[in-house]
């Protein structure tokens, strides 16, 4: 176990064993993302589904319509988590919820670069079920998941 000590407060031993935490705050923004995902999507919908409309049929205006829609809400909806955990101090709105934040090993605030990175690899951890992530965060004395380690991040409670 590491301390993790700047300006943004220290992390103790046993800061980072909070699996359970996690795993709440990892429903709740995955939650966070569906909504933002649903309300871009259907946005983008309804904007370009009028301006592609014109003479075609429904279903050929969803098929013109929908990836651009899909492919838009999936970029916002995974950019939220991101975008919070650089401009809230490493927390996203699950984090806060449950009181844990990201930080840089060296104990600083999370960059965008690491808060992309971490989260980019949440594809990776979050294989079958997160069981990939738990079983890197077992094997991690300050229960890293593999983007934490790629990232050079470590969450703790706040």
């Amino acid at each position: 176990m590491t301390t993790y000590t700047s300006g943004h407060g220290s992390a103790q031993a046993g800061d980072t064993d909070i699996v359970g935490a996690r795993a709440l705050a990892q429903i709740v923004d995955g939650i966070v993302s569906l909504i933002t995902f649903g309300i871009v999507a259907a946005g983008v919908g309804a904007l370009l589904g009028g301006f592609a409309s014109g003479h075609r049929s429904a279903l050929a205006t969803i098929l013109a319509v929908g990836p651009i829609a899909m492919v838009l809400g999936t970029l916002v909806g995974g950019l939220v988590p991101v975008l919070l955990e650089w401009a809230w101090n490493g927390e996203t709105v699950g984090k806060r919820l449950v009181g844990i934040r990201v930080v840089s090993l060296d104990g600083g605030p999370v960059g965008l670069g690491a808060a992309l990175t971490r989260n980019l690899f949440a594809a990776v951890d979050g294989a079958f079920f997160y069981l990939v992530g738990l079983a890197a965060m077992s094997t991690s004395s300050d229960r890293q998941r593999i983007g934490d380690r790629v990232a050079g991040t470590v969450v703790v409670r706040r």
